[in-house]
């Protein structure tokens, strides 16, 4: 109930479509996008975020990018993903995973990489012009959207979209 009234509020605030993101439970993420479907018809997007260990890449509750994008893509999600947490080079992978399971759109938002706390402030070391070059491969690799999440800034985005262009 509480994923279909965050839901009505956004279609009556005038979206284009919903986006449930940085999730890790599967179950979470089709709850949510099942109520937003079924209460708004909108679009919806889902992504998860993925950490690597030794086997690979996971969510926090053990599910693959393989995993993910073929279960929300059966349960009807529009357009599947990952965001947040990893710098673009593993976001790579990430996506050549989930391309190889689903044939829908795929979009990532990627960290300016992994931050550090520099005199107290919190610092993405990736500049732009690092992220842009990588960013061709990102979406040889099968994604579809690409933007940026913590870290990014306009300059980050006008990188980005000077060098897909």
């Amino acid at each position: 109930e509480v994923f279909c009234e965050q839901a009505r509020g956004l279609a009556a605030g005038g979206v284009d479509a919903i986006c449930i993101e940085t999730m890790s439970d599967l179950g979470e993420t089709t709850l949510a996008l099942k109520a937003s479907k079924d209460t708004t018809g909108l679009p919806v997007i889902t992504t998860l975020c993925f950490d690597k260990g030794p086997r690979g890449y996971f969510t926090m509750m053990g599910i693959t990018p393989e995993v993910a994008a073929e279960k929300l893509g059966e349960a009807g999600a529009d357009i599947v993903g990952s965001n947040c947490g990893l710098p673009i080079s593993a976001m790579i992978e990430i996506i050549t995973a989930m391309r190889s399971a689903t044939t829908r759109p795929i979009l990532t938002h990627v960290n300016a990489g992994i931050p550090n706390i520099v005199s107290g402030e919190i610092v993405y070391p990736d500049q732009p012009e690092v992220m842009a070059a990588q960013l061709p491969s990102l979406v040889e690799a099968g994604a579809n959207i690409v933007g940026g999440c913590c870290g990014t800034s306009p300059d980050h985005v006008r990188a980005f979209a000077k060098a897909v262009q």
